[in-house]
């Protein structure tokens, strides 16, 4: 497999929307291996705006106990990236798909061939916690602009405003994560919503 099916980019389109847009998390494989394309499917029918799919990883470190949780159950089941590859292949979606995990089963898999399945299964984006910046543009940036695959990087409220500039930089064609506080995902305190919030 040396080119990859580009599939047009749908982040941007979206964005450029100026309504709120609903993003939801879900890990694949879970709660069954088979479950992947039915939550998929689930939420795209829901009116969901744009979805992140997480792949599993043994060592989730900055994660939650409950994504831990279902990363585990996820592995248990047989998840791995092959296998996601092939479900993805099997679905049509229109919304706007990101994948997330570590940057250790991307290596395992090969950065080249992980960036052109990415592509060929509709992936927008990807979402790299582990990757900083320095070592995207030092080893992996030429493979994932050969098959415009745009990268999603992490912003918290303590990273310096030189830094956010930079990354906003290559985000362009993507968005930024902000990490909203310093914290693994899933813990800390409740986030309380009220209608004027959801407008």
């Amino acid at each position: 497999m040396s080119q990859a099916t580009l599939v047009p980019n749908r982040i941007n389109t979206r964005m450029a929307d100026p309504k709120k847009v609903l993003s939801i998390y879900f890990t694949a494989g879970y709660p069954e291996k088979e479950d992947t394309t039915k939550v998929l499917q689930q939420l795209q029918d829901s009116g969901v705006d744009l979805v992140e799919i997480g792949f599993p990883f043994s060592d989730p470190l900055a994660d939650g106990p409950t994504i831990q949780k279902t990363s585990e159950i996820a592995i248990n089941n047989g998840m791995n990236l092959p296998l996601l590859f092939n479900q993805l292949n099997s679905i049509k979606t229109k919304i706007p798909l990101v994948l997330m995990g570590y940057l250790n089963p991307v290596l395992n898999f090969g950065i080249e061939k992980f960036v052109i399945a990415c592509k060929e299964c509709g992936i927008s984006s990807v979402i790299l916690p582990d990757m900083s910046l320095e070592i995207y543009e030092r080893f992996y940036q030429s493979i994932f602009e050969q098959y415009e695959l745009p990268v999603s990087f992490l912003i918290t409220p303590n990273t310096e405003i030189s830094r956010v500039k930079k990354i906003a930089k290559e985000c362009r064609k993507s968005f930024m994560y902000l990490v909203s506080s310093n914290s693994t995902t899933g813990t800390g305190s409740k986030l309380t919503l009220n209608e004027d919030s959801l407008k």
